[in-house]
């Protein structure tokens, strides 16, 4: 009886039925092994699962510097067109443009040699006098007869007979700047209040200049600038 029992349990485990419980142990082990991979794979896949960050979408705009945070008043700007006004070309026959227009030119009065200076304030001796002053003007060498030119545009500002330097013209000029004609001959076309333009004829020389009588044939010519005698030379083209 015993011995029945034994081997019918040990039956089962023998032969076939030993084989079928091998494979049920197997399948359930593969079994719980799929399950635990399954589930690391998804909280894996859970963990990684981040969703991206939002972009933001930015319209394309044309760059405009003066939009610029750090834009200035230096920001350089196109340049707007400049015109260049061309002068205005002179009609025939009536001579060349002066672009020198508002500056007023002044020439010599008479063709000649400077024979005397300006003194620059000091004494000089005049001999026909015996005296010693200042010589407030220069001397131009010129034949008594010879015609005296205005030195520029300008009115006549007086006409006056002095003892000493003869015959006298003042011509008032822009600037006011004075030109002075000393030892005129007594008859002059102009008088006071008459407009000249450079080159006129205001008189010829005389022999009525007493003060350098003792000196060759010459005009004695001065120029003041705000009431103050100045040389001449400086101001003579």
């Amino acid at each position: 009886m015993k011995n029945n029992k034994k081997g019918g349990f040990g039956g089962l485990f023998s032969g076939k039925g030993f084989y079928a419980a091998l494979a049920v142990c197997l399948l359930g082990a593969v079994t719980a092994a799929w399950v635990t991979v399954d589930r690391t794979i998804s909280s894996l896949n859970e963990a990684t699962d981040i969703p991206e960050p939002e972009q933001r979408v930015i319209a394309e705009e044309k760059y405009n510097p003066e939009d610029s945070l750090f834009a200035s008043e230096d920001v350089a700007k196109p340049k707007e067109d400049v015109k260049i006004e061309q002068p205005e070309k002179p009609e025939s026959g009536k001579g060349t443009l002066n672009i020198f227009k508002n500056k007023t030119v002044f020439s010599m009065p008479v063709k000649g040699e400077i024979c005397g200076t300006h003194s620059g304030g000091e004494l000089v001796k005049y001999e026909a006098l015996n005296e010693w002053r200042t010589h407030d003007g220069i001397d131009i060498a010129a034949e008594a007869g010879t015609e005296i030119l205005a030195c520029a545009d300008g009115k006549i500002l007086s006409v006056t007979s002095d003892p000493l330097w003869g015959t006298v013209v003042e011509i008032q000029h822009d600037g006011n700047i004075v030109s002075v004609y000393s030892g005129l001959a007594p008859e002059v076309p102009v008088k006071a209040g008459d407009e000249v333009k450079s080159g006129d004829v205001i008189g010829t020389l005389g022999e009525t200049n007493l003060a350098e009588v003792n000196m060759d044939s010459h005009l004695h010519f001065a120029m003041k600038e705000n009431g103050k005698f100045i040389d001449p030379k400086t101001k003579l083209k």
